[in-house]
Order: structure tokens, then sequence, then C-alpha cells
């Protein structure tokens, strides 16, 4: 049984190979094709192109590499025609995978089950009646996004939230690995597990490569200016497995720590600032106290402006309707405005207060049902495929 899905930036990687595992243990014998990256590829992916070479963004970005993703288009079809699969799964990335849905559609009867579904309530309410038609089955990870998709008539299902899973997860290995120790050194692992560091701050610049090249020199000249009052702070950036360690050179250079583990960066922090994306709604499921920026092409940054019709680019703000984050969106993302959110996060005791009780009420908001996200997905996802 063949099941193409497709999955374009780290996240995504990530949710989809647990998906993929779910599915494993109610069909055996899956086989999955399609394209995404590294954890997808330990489920068994036999995988069309990889995660670098996929996660880019923009306008002007796209369109610069727009002979690679017509090449990937022609390689899904042809899986289609020749593998005949059973399902298809875009997992988000909406820009390239509502396309091939489209095209799936004209050509083939299989059905479609969206995983983590586009974010059309932010860029493209118009755009939703086109999904109705793509998808049978829409699996979302946000509980008002069940009430916005049913309303265009799309079979909606709320499944939580995966990122709920991961904390779950990596707290209950801390307290299995402390359990294996003697009972003395258990109790001191699981209250050290994680340690946050008082003078350490988290910077994620982002994964995607026009992100590193507008990230980092601002990131590098903010280090500059926090040193200049306070020597004793100190960074450290997670670097995706997609950049290359001589892009995060810049800030190595002015005395930041470049590690690979962005969960644990973020654990061991007091503070961060965290480049807007999913790995917001990560810093606020992990308890960081943190501000969001974003710096993109001139070009980008209107076009997406235009576009969008939301108030935040934080989904912690969205969720609660208020802005409790600050932003510091393209002119506003300049080393002086880092600098001084930095004093407040760090120091002032009433804001880190204020965020705090609003990353717990956001933990509630996504719920914590005992069920991990990608097993409800999957239970979704099963009458969909052909009985055995």
């Amino acid at each position: 049984m063949n099941v193409l899905i497709t999955a374009g930036d780290p996240s995504g990687d990530s949710h989809a190979a647990r998906l993929m595992e779910a599915i494993r243990k109610r069909v055996p014998g899956v086989v999955f094709e399609g394209f995404g990256g590294p954890e997808m590829e330990m489920q068994g992916l036999r995988t069309l192109a990889h995660l670098n070479n996929l996660a880019v963004t923009g306008f002007w970005e796209v369109a610069k590499n727009i002979s690679f993703f017509r090449e990937l288009m022609s390689q899904c079809l042809r899986v289609v025609e020749q593998r005949k699969p059973v399902l298809f799964i875009p997992v988000d990335y909406p820009g390239f995978n509502m396309r091939l849905a489209g095209r799936i559609r004209k050509q083939n009867s299989m059905p479609i089950a969206w995983y983590i579904a586009p974010q059309l309530w932010a860029w493209g309410k118009d755009r939703a009646t086109e999904l109705s038609r793509l998808v049978d089955q829409l699996l979302v990870v946000f509980p008002f996004e069940e009430e916005f998709f049913s309303q265009f008539g799309i079979r909606t299902k709320y499944v939580g939230h995966p990122l709920i899973d991961k904390l779950r997860y990596d707290n209950a290995s801390a307290a299995s690995a402390a359990s294996a120790a003697s009972a003395a050194s258990a109790a001191s692992a699981v209250t050290a597990a994680p340690a946050v560091t008082a003078d350490r701050i988290a910077l994620l610049p982002g994964s995607r490569a026009q992100e590193i090249a507008h990230h980092i020199p601002l990131l590098a000249q903010t280090i500059e200016r926090v040193h200049a009052s306070e020597p004793s702070f100190t960074f450290i950036v997670p670097r995706a497995r997609s950049v290359s360690p001589e892009s995060m050179r810049q800030l190595s250079d002015v005395g930041a720590t470049i590690v690979d583990d962005a969960y644990e960066a973020m654990r061991s922090s007091r503070a961060g600032l965290i480049k807007a994306g999913t790995s917001t709604l990560e810093a606020s499921i992990m308890g960081l106290p943190f501000a969001t920026f974003y710096k993109t092409s001139w070009l980008t940054y209107h076009m997406a402006r235009r576009l969008v019709n939301i108030d935040s680019v934080t989904m912690m703000n969205l969720l609660l309707k208020r802005n409790v984050v600050h932003e510091y969106i393209q002119a506003d993302a300049t080393p002086e405005k880092l600098y001084r959110e930095l004093m407040e996060l760090m120091n002032n005791t009433s804001r880190r207060t204020e965020l705090t009780d609003a990353m717990n009420q956001t933990r509630q908001l996504l719920g914590a049902s005992g069920t991990p996200t990608a097993e409800r997905a999957a239970d979704a996802i099963m009458p969909l495929l052909p009985k055995q």
C-alpha cells in the first residue's frame, strides 16, 4: 500500500514522521513516498527532494528556484502515475502542496487528507473554497480552525497540536532517564532537568537561507549592544540541520554558543528572541519569555503585507486575542530595539510574570488530552484507506 506524503520544512518533517509512525502501526506494510527531511527518512520515506532545497519562503526567493519546484512537481506526478498511491497526505507547506493537490485532483481520484492546515484564516480566505474542492479530510492543530474551515464545507477535525506531544514526550524521557538512576540521583535529575541559566539568552534565527542572511547580522549586532552594557549575559543559538556552520560564524565571532538542540536551548534560557514562525509557538509551550522578530527582502515584505489580514505574526497572540508578545518586524527589527526588549525580558519581573501567565493559558487552549496528536490524526485517516 503506497502513500504519498509531502512536507517542506523542519517542523513539518518532524510532525509528518510521527504521523507516518502512527499509520504504520495500523498498516504495517505501508510504503511512503514523497519529500521531506531526515526524520521522515528515518520512518522509511522514499524521498524525491531534500529539506535544504525545500525550505524556501518569499515571493522573490521562490521565483529564483522555480525550475527546481517545477521538476519536483513533475516527479510527484510521476509517482502518482506509476506507483498509484492510495492516499495523498500534504503536511503544511501550502504554497507547493495546494498546487500539487490541485494537479492530483484533476488527474486522479485518490483521497487527500491534509495534516496541519494552511493558515488561510491569516492570508487566504478566498482560497478556502478552493481547498474545499481539494481535500477529503482536513486535520487541524488549532481549536479555532475547526469552525473556520467547516464553514466552507470542508470535513475538518481538530486533533490537537503535536508540539504539546513533543513537550510531554521530552518530559517523560527525562523522568524515565532519572528513574533509571539511583533514588537520590533520580530526584536530583528531575529537579535539575532542565535547569535555566540565569544569564542565558536564546536566539533563534530560523532555518531558511534568506532568514539566515537577514537575521544573522542583526543578531550579531544585538549581541554586541547587549555586551556593551551587560557583559555577563551569554547567548545560545541553535543551528538547524539545513544551515551550514559557516553561516553562523558571525554569531560565534561575537561570543554566541552554537548548538544543535533548539528545544534544550529554549528550556535552559531565561529569555529569547525568536524569529516569526513555528518557533514562537514552541517557545510559548516551553515557557520561555520571548519577543518575536523578522526581516526579509523589501519585495517579500511589502507583498506579504498586502496579503496577510491578521494583527500579529505570533501564534500565542492570535490564540489569546491580545498582543502580549512584542514584535519587531522589518524596519522595527533593529539592534537597539532588540537590546531594550531583552533588558525587559531579563530584568522586569512583572513583564516576565505577564508572559508566563499567557504561556500557561496557551498550553491550556491547545489541549493536552492523553492521546497523542499523531495517533488521533492516524485514526481520522484510516477510513480513507482501502480495506485490507
